[in-house]
Parts: structure tokens; C-alpha cells; sequence
């Protein structure tokens, strides 16, 4: 039986090619639906092979909605980088991130610039810029079509352009806040904030998604981080986002997903 939380719940996970006629992608959607879940971050091959509405219309048909679009995936098939030294790879970058804009047909569904960003850089400040540029770039088209880009603060070991809340936010400040977003995720939060609640609290006018993800990237309560003192922090600054499960696998996606959630339920009930 669905259960009602405070926040709308979403769970990051790939679309399978087949994803119209894979049975098993069918029964996790459905048991995520069943157990309270609202939407789902998707990661896709190559999306402008798709229809965004046909793939929006898919998930409500199994009561979801296609809350973000998550290009990790994306920009590994094409090898995609926002701050590449390589002139060619960043433009190439910046015009598949505005093509994935545009790909989005409706206000309710994000694009998350994680893996997008870059990788390690021997020099971190000039990658930074680069980045920076490129999203110089991509933000106008953003603003154009109203759908909200998100720059996921992530470690040291995957990237040099955003490890921290302060440093994503810095990259976006200039820009309006309803379109250019930062996204906290606990488990690169966990590696890089001295003070996680603090670095939150100083940033709450800049995130309206929030990843929760264990120490070890599995889902949270596979893991030691206590997850209680963030929803806290949340209800406490009056957060009217969304949270979304994010985490590698051991076993079947949908027991880990509904075990997950059942340890997260008694903070998240309204």
C-alpha cells in the first residue's frame, strides 16, 4: 500500500533500451509506485533518441512521474565534458546539453549536470573556468525554456569542478535561482564537508533536489551515514523540494529500493 511523505520521492535508475517491453523494469516501477515512491531520475544512453513525452507518458502509466533527467550515463556513451582542454569536446558538450534542454517538454522534470561536469583536471582552476564558460553558454537556453539545471557538488576522485555545496553554488550565483541549481548528495558529502548541516543551511535558497546516498554509494540504510539529522535539517530551514534515492546494487533494485525506504519511512511520513 502507497504510503504518504512529506517530499516527493524519487529514485535514480537507468531506462532501459527495451524499456517499453523489459517486464522487469515493469514490476520495479510498479513496486516503487506501491510502496510511496513519486518519480524517477533517469539515466539514458542518448536521449534524443527518444520522445520526452512517450517516455513521460510511460511512467505515468505506471504512476511516476520523469522527475529529473540524469546525464552521467549520456555523457560517458559520448564522452561528454563541460570543462574539457579540448576545445572540441567542450563545445560538443555544450551543444548536447542544450539539445537535452530542449528535449524537455515540461517545468516539472530537471537536467542534472554530475558526471557532465568533468572528471580530475591537473589544473583545477582553469577546468573550472572552462566550465564555467560552458555554462555561460547553456544557461540562457535553460532560462528560455524554464527547466531547471542542476550542478551536483561531487568528490575530489570524480571530479575538480564542484566538490563542495559552497564551490557548486559559487558556479551558479549569478544566475536566478528558480533555472540554475546546485544538488547536494550525502554520500559526496560525506567525503568532502567539514560541516554538512552548515554548508545546507548557508545554501538552502539554491537546491530544490537532494540526493540521498550511504558512505559505501549504496542506497541509505545499507550504509552508516544517520540520515535522521538531514531530514531535520530540511523540515527545520522549511525545504519544499524533492529527494531522490540514489545508489549502486547488490541484489534486485526493487527489494533494495522498498528495504531502503522502510528504514527512511519513519523520518519521511507525513
Amino acid at each position: 500500500m502507497s504510503t504518504s511523505f512529506r517530499y516527493p520521492l524519487s529514485l535514480q535508475t537507468v531506462l532501459p533500451d527495451d524499456y517499453r517491453t523489459n517486464g522487469s523494469f515493469a514490476r520495479l516501477l510498479d513496486s516503487l509506485r506501491e510502496v510511496g515512491f513519486w518519480g524517477l531520475e533517469l539515466n539514458i544512453g542518448d536521449p534524443r533518441e527518444l520522445d520526452y513525452g512517450s517516455v513521460r507518458r510511460f511512467l505515468q502509466g505506471h504512476g511516476l512521474e520523469l522527475s529529473m533527467l540524469a546525464t552521467g550515463l549520456t555523457a560517458r556513451r559520448l564522452e561528454l565534458s563541460l570543462s574539457s582542454a579540448d576545445e572540441g569536446v567542450r563545445s560538443t558538450s555544450v551543444a548536447v546539453c542544450r539539445e537535452l534542454i530542449d528535449w524537455i517538454d515540461n517545468r516539472t522534470t530537471g537536467l542534472i549536470i554530475g558526471f557532465l561536469k568533468g572528471g580530475q583536471s591537473p589544473d583545477r582552476e582553469q577546468a573550472r573556468r572552462r566550465f564555467a564558460r560552458s555554462l555561460a553558454e547553456i544557461l540562457p537556453r535553460a532560462e528560455e525554456r524554464r527547466v531547471a539545471l542542476l550542478v551536483e557538488a561531487t568528490n575530489r576522485y570524480e571530479s575538480a569542478i564542484a566538490n563542495t555545496i559552497d564551490e557548486a553554488a559559487e558556479l551558479v550565483e549569478d544566475y536566478g535561482a528558480d533555472v540554475a541549481q546546485i544538488l547536494p548528495d550525502t554520500f559526496h558529502m560525506n567525503i568532502e564537508e567539514a560541516d554538512p548541516l552548515g554548508a545546507l543551511r548557508r545554501r538552502k535558497g539554491r537546491f530544490t533536489s537532494f540526493h540521498l546516498s550511504d558512505n559505501n554509494r549504496r542506497f541509505p540504510g545499507f550504509g552508516a551515514i544517520d540520515f535522521a539529522p538531514y531530514v531535520a535539517l530540511l523540515d527545520g530551514i522549511g525545504y519544499r523540494g524533492r529527494l531522490a534515492i540514489e545508489g549502486n546494487c547488490a541484489n534486485d533494485p526493487a527489494s533494495e529500493a522498498r528495504a531502503s525506504l522502510a528504514r527512511l519511512a519513519p523520518l519521511l511520513q507525513s
